[in-house]
């Protein structure tokens, strides 16, 4: 390389100069400065005693004017000393203090007049007693001579300006001289020293590159030449040296790009500043840029997510501190356009050209982690409604009974169980169903808070986790009764599905937790207790957990178990009560079911169905009841005690009604016991009747169809609205017990019968007075319209010998 020789700005003969001025100028003026001091001293010196010889002159005259009060004298002694032109002013004073004699000269400023006045006072005084010896005892005079110090101290200031003259001229010659010698002897050796290493050539330069004066040889400047070639010598083998490692790192780089060009993964270095200093292909084309517009730049630059940026420095100076390579399993990062990807990364130290840097291998597991993300979403969320399952609710419980315990706080369990869903379930199909609880889910989710959990444990059955972590269990159960209340009016609203208008309802459990001792089992268990214990109370309705619900529970399950041994062993009994028309006449008969318990004797319906409702054994009883009846059906005609036109009425179940598959069994079951579809009249509630109207005409009238007789049973405990009659396919109403009984009372149950049997005539349907305990019962019930009537006074019900036998012997 060559070089032009550069232009110094500041020779160093100049800056020796100035140095070698500014030293001398200051050693001078140190001097110049101690001599004029001492000059000074001198001359004050001089100055006191040249005045005390002056008033040492005129004391004789002046002491003599002063005791002889000789105006004359006085005054010829004050104009003698103000001959001086450096006395300002001269007094003299009498020995009582008056002036005998006073002159003071004109002020007259000269040059050093500033001088003067910055370095001493402006005026100085001298006094002088003046006494004879022989006037000892009486006071003495004063002569007083006042000096002008700028007149005193001009021969001084003379003097110093001339040391200080005599000072600049020498430092001045001195300097020059320096100067001189400085750039003979150093500087212009050393700017061809300079000059001749500018013009090197390290590439080509061969042999002694630098070289001074003969005289310089063995000098410093000789020993930096020296050194110099040596120096030149070193760095032309460096640099040979160094273009063989630059081309073995060029092919290096070049084998480097090609491989990690190849690999899918991203590949990025970055040093510690967060620059690039190298990618692959795969970041620039991930960015849509060339490779040399983002290295030298840091990632900020270049991705707008903040956020994630944060995460990769997180990643980088951890690698940094420890100096170990990080596994990181997921990143998310996001492209230009938006799209969120995610990656795992490794990260790793290592030098890039003796620079400390990281680098980060990122793979895209993007289609990985939605397959995983999909697996665990299917593995803890229900599939139909999308809710966490059993087993993601266990563990969101398990977390929230971890934070209680370690806060002191409390929060709320609630476990929902939907009224009648399974009667629309398996009247309107499985479908209808699947909707109803994907709708029912978005009910709860829009009734409780983000932070709360809604789950689906299965069939119709919702837990409700409630985060409150309050300390007061009070204040717990204020807010869940509120929630409840809320919960309960929304769902008690009528839901469209498929244009179907459904009722439902539910029923709540609620349990407060903590309970000391008690798992998250436990509290589920608690949870469906309580829940049983609302249904219990006439279900669309909450309570809350309390440990005597548990005892109340291993009744109902010791029930359930006694209920399933009594239907395998048939201690279920079957009494018959008859009805009869306005003559007395028998016109068919009810069939009510007894329990004959081997313990406890014959059991009332009253203390096993609400149990049998409850476990769903409803069902299957009522198709044993149903071919039972059947079967006596078939017997009393074989014995020629049935007659025709007779019918047996047969309580069916809610549950029971809205079985999918209940036509055929009712049809199977009656035909298989030996009797007809015309012997037997199916009793429905009216509750049961309205809660979905469209498919209870529509099952009412495929049961007409069959030939079996339909009576609405219980009117007036329900919906009480007489339109009813008119909508539903029926045949008989049986007004409820509750209001024959109030009958002879003075009350409004007279005009509702009377209003029921009046309407009921107009649609022709036939009116059962039930529960007839006395005779005036029968004759209002007779006297307003009443077709048939069935209780107490009329018949007992009995089992089917003792009836047969009774009636037998009646003649019937």
């Amino acid at each position: 390389m060559i070089h032009n020789s550069p232009h110094v700005k500041n020779k160093l003969a100049i800056k020796l100069a100035q140095y070698t001025v500014l030293l001398a100028f200051a050693i001078g003026f140190i001097l110049s400065s101690v001599q004029v001091f001492e000059d000074y001293q001198e001359q004050g010196s001089h100055l006191d005693q040249t005045i005390v010889d002056i008033l040492d002159a005129s004391k004789p005259p002046a002491t003599r004017a002063v005791h002889t009060l000789d105006q004359a004298l006085a005054q010829e002694v004050v104009y003698g000393l103000m001959q001086y032109p450096f006395i300002h002013k001269v007094q003299i004073k009498d020995e009582l203090g008056g002036v005998l004699a006073e002159q003071e000269a004109a002020v007259v400023a000269s040059k050093t007049k500033w001088l003067t006045e910055a370095i001493a006072v402006k005026h100085k005084e001298y006094t002088l007693d003046l006494q004879a010896p022989e006037f000892a005892k009486i006071g003495p005079g004063r002569l007083l001579v006042v000096v002008d110090q700028d007149h005193a101290l001009q021969p001084f200031f003379d003097r110093a300006l001339t040391i200080f003259i005599s000072g600049v001229v020498r430092n001045v010659l001195l300097a020059i001289c320096l100067v001189f010698l400085f750039y003979t002897v150093v500087t212009k050796p050393l700017a061809l020293l300079a000059k001749q290493f500018a013009e090197l050539n390290l590439e080509k330069s061969e042999g002694k590159y630098l070289h001074v004066p003969e005289q310089h040889q063995d000098t410093e400047l000789g020993q930096l030449s020296k050194a110099g070639n040596d120096f030149i010598l070193t760095v032309q083998k460096l640099l040979s040296e160094n273009k063989q490692h630059h081309l073995a790192m060029t092919q290096s780089e070049q084998l480097l790009n090609q491989l990690i060009n190849q690999v899918p993964q991203l590949i990025v270095a970055l040093n510690q500043k967060g620059h690039i200093l190298f990618c692959n292909h795969q970041v620039a084309e991930f960015y849509d840029v060339t490779i040399p517009s983002i290295v030298g730049s840091s990632v900020s630059m270049f991705h707008r997510h903040s956020d994630e940026v944060e995460q990769l420095d997180l990643i980088r100076h951890s690698v940094e501190r420890s100096a170990e390579p990080l596994d990181v399993n997921e990143l998310l990062w996001s492209r230009p356009d938006g799209e969120q990807l995610y990656f795992s990364i490794q990260a790793a130290p290592f030098e890039y050209f003796s620079e400390p840097a990281t680098l980060v291998v990122a793979t895209d597991i993007t289609q990985q982690k939605v397959a995983q993300d999909h697996i665990s979403h299917i593995a803890n969320h229900d599939s139909l409604t999308g809710l966490p399952n059993r087993t993601l609710l266990n563990d969101r419980l398990s977390q929230s009974l971890l934070s209680c315990k370690r806060k002191s706080a409390y929060n709320a369990l609630l476990f929902i169980d939907l009224d009648h869903f399974k009667t629309i379930n398996d009247s309107l199909g499985h479908g209808v169903g699947d909707l109803l609880l994907k709708k029912v889910a978005k009910i709860l989710i829009s009734q409780v808070r983000s932070n709360d959990t809604v789950a689906r444990l299965g069939g119709d059955e919702f837990v409700v986790l409630l985060d409150f972590f309050y300390n007061s269990e009070e204040r717990v159960k204020r807010d869940v009764e509120l929630i409840c209340d809320k919960l309960l009016e929304t769902l008690s609203q009528p839901i469209e599905i498929k244009q179907h208008q459904l009722r439902i309802g539910a029923s709540i459990g609620v349990v407060i937790f903590p309970i000391v001792g008690q798992s998250i089992d436990d509290l589920m268990r608690f949870a469906d207790t309580a829940m049983y214990h609302a249904k219990e109370n006439g279900r669309n309705g909450y309570a809350f957990y309390h440990r005597s619900m548990s005892m109340a529970v291993e009744k109902q399950q010791n029930m359930e178990n006694e209920l399933h041994r009594a239907l395998a062993q048939e201690e279920f009994r079957i009494h018959y009560q008859p009805l009869v028309n306005v003559t007395g006449a028998v016109v068919g008969f009810e069939a009510l079911i007894r329990w004959q318990h081997p313990e406890k004797g014959l059991l009332p319906p009253v203390e096993f169905i609400p149990s049998l409702e409850v476990s769903g054994m409803i069902v299957p009883v009522s198709n044993w009841l149903l071919a039972k009846c059947s079967h006596q059906i078939a017997e009393w005609k074989t014995a020629g005690f049935w007659q025709d036109g007779w019918y047996l009425s047969i309580n069916i179940s809610p549950l029971q009604f809205y079985q999918a598959d209940m036509i055929h069994t009712l049809q199977q079951a009656i035909l298989d016991g030996g009797a007809e579809l015309t012997d037997i009249c199916l009793e429905i509630t009216e509750t049961v009747a309205v809660e979905n109207i469209e498919f209870a005409k529509s099952r009412l009238q495929s049961i007409r169809e069959l030939g079996v007789i339909i009576a609405l049973d219980d009117f007036g405990t329900g919906y009480s609205s007489l339109g009813y009659l008119k909508d539903l396919p029926i045949n008989i109403v049986k007004i409820d017990r509750s209001f024959i009984q109030e009958l002879g009372a003075q009350n409004n149950s007279r005009s509702i019968v009377e209003a029921v049997a009046s309407i009921a005539q107009a649609y022709d349907l036939k009116v059962i007075a039930e529960g007839i305990e006395t005779k005036e019962q029968l004759a209002i019930a007779h006297e307003i319209g009443c077709h048939m009537f069935q209780g107490f006074y009329i018949e007992r019900p009995q089992e089917p010998k003792q009836l047969q036998g009774d009636y037998l012997s009646k003649g019937l």
